[in-house]
C-alpha cells in the first residue's frame, strides 16, 4: 500500500515538474512570436545538446549530427508561428529531429551499409563492453520505425506517452512495435559470434 503512495506521488511530482517546463516553453515561445525574436536562443541552448545526441544515435555520425541540430532548429523557428500549445515544444522538436534524421538515413543508405554498422561500434568509449558494442550494432540493424521506438525510449528515456506524441502513434502502438524490437535485438543476440562464444 506503502509502495503505491509512494508511486503516485512520484508520478504527481513528474507531471508537475514536466507541466513546469512545459509553461516555461510556451512563455519562452510567446515571447519569441510577440516581443523579441532573441529569445529563441533560450529553447536553442535548452535542447540542443538532447536534440544532438538524438540525431548522433540516429546518424551516428557526429559533423551530419551537428549540422542537422541546426536544420531542426532553423526548420522549428520556421514553423514555431503553426506550433499548438497543447503540445510540449519538446516533442513537437524531437518529432521534426527524427524526420529529419529519417529522410537523411534514407538519403544516405545506398552510400552506407556494414561499414556504418562498424562505425557505429568504434563511436562507443573505452567504458563500454564487447556486449554492450553487440547490442548497438543489433539496434543499428533495425528498421527505421523500430529503431526510433527503442532510440526514443531507451536512449532518450522517454515515456510511453512521449514517444506516443513524438512519433504520433498511439502508445498501444509504441509498447507493440518495442516489443517486436526487443524480440528482433533478442534474435540478433543470440544468433551473434558473441553470444556463441558465451554459450560455448
Amino acid at each position: 500500500m506503502k509502495n503505491d503512495e509512494n508511486i503516485t506521488k512520484s508520478k504527481l511530482q513528474n507531471d508537475n515538474k514536466e507541466q513546469k517546463i512545459a509553461a516555461e516553453d510556451h512563455a519562452i515561445i510567446n515571447r519569441v512570436l510577440y516581443e523579441s525574436t532573441e529569445a529563441y536562443r533560450l529553447l536553442v541552448a535548452k535542447y540542443q545538446i538532447p536534440v544532438y545526441n538524438l540525431l548522433l544515435r540516429m546518424v551516428h555520425d557526429r559533423d551530419d549530427a551537428k549540422e542537422l541540430t541546426q536544420e531542426v532548429f532553423v526548420k522549428a523557428y520556421e514553423a514555431l508561428p503553426s506550433f499548438r500549445f497543447e503540445y510540449r515544444f519538446f516533442s513537437w522538436l524531437y518529432r521534426i529531429a527524427i524526420n529529419l534524421a529519417l529522410s537523411h538515413i534514407k538519403k544516405q543508405r545506398q552510400y552506407v551499409g556494414l561499414e556504418q554498422i562498424k562505425n557505429f561500434a568504434e563511436e562507443t568509449n573505452e567504458k563500454d563492453t564487447e556486449n554492450e558494442n553487440h547490442l548497438k550494432m543489433a539496434v543499428e540493424k533495425l528498421k527505421d520505425k523500430y529503431k526510433t521506438v527503442i532510440v526514443l525510449k531507451y536512449y532518450q528515456q522517454l515515456s510511453y506517452k512521449e514517444v506516443a506524441v513524438v512519433l504520433d502513434i498511439s502508445e498501444k502502438k509504441v509498447r507493440s512495435r518495442l516489443y517486436d524490437a526487443r524480440m528482433q535485438i533478442k534474435e540478433m543476440l543470440e544468433t551473434s559470434s558473441y553470444y556463441l562464444k558465451q554459450q560455448a
